[in-house]
């Protein structure tokens, strides 16, 4: 493992135990067993080193590579999608609604555009496997309700179920059935 990991994995490891408040570079590199210094030649600050930390927190619960993205049906996807965060996320309990809460305003801004650009990557998976679904009525779609729109809206709930703890997607999984098949 190179050390950029290292540090991202033991910055993760506090984050789980203590919190993402705690992350300090003396803990890490103590943790690390390497100099302050090393940590700043991969993170010049501890702002860097959290909005990382945070981007390899989602990779992790949305454990999502272009593998694992390849359906030929849209509910079958959000479903596995919906489970798969469900599953990741108990390892990083309410990351979802305190992560933002613990940023300063520079780390807020870091933050945001870093998750903004993740769930952007998400969303244009979504969006591919929305457009390879044969299944999909040729009405379901117009001016107002674009795939892309859909996409947003179905991202949004299921987002919302995942904050709310809910155990499964079964009523998300319905309406875009009613929606769009």
């Amino acid at each position: 493992m190179d050390l950029y990991n290292k540090i991202l994995d033991i910055s993760k490891e506090i984050t789980i135990k203590y919190g993402l408040n705690n992350i300090n570079m003396r803990l890490i590199s103590k943790n690390c067993n390497i100099s302050i210094g090393s940590i700043y030649n991969y993170f010049p600050s501890k702002s860097d080193l959290i909005v990382a930390t945070i981007e390899s927190i989602w990779e992790d619960i949305f454990n999502i590579d272009t593998e694992s993205f390849n359906f030929d049906n849209f509910i079958d996807c959000i479903n596995w999608l919906f489970n798969t965060i469900n599953e990741n996320s108990v390892k990083y309990p309410d990351f979802f609604t305190l992560h933002y809460i613990n940023l300063n305003s520079t780390q807020k801004i870091k933050g945001r555009k870093a998750m903004e650009y993740f769930l952007k990557n998400i969303k244009y998976k979504l969006l591919r496997i929305l457009e390879k679904d044969k299944n999909i009525k040729s009405s379901a779609f117009n001016d107002f309700l674009t795939p892309t729109i859909f996409i947003d809206y179905v991202f949004t709930l299921l987002i919302s179920l995942l904050i709310q703890k809910q155990n499964n997607c079964k009523p998300l999984l319905k309406f875009i059935e009613n929606s769009i098949y």
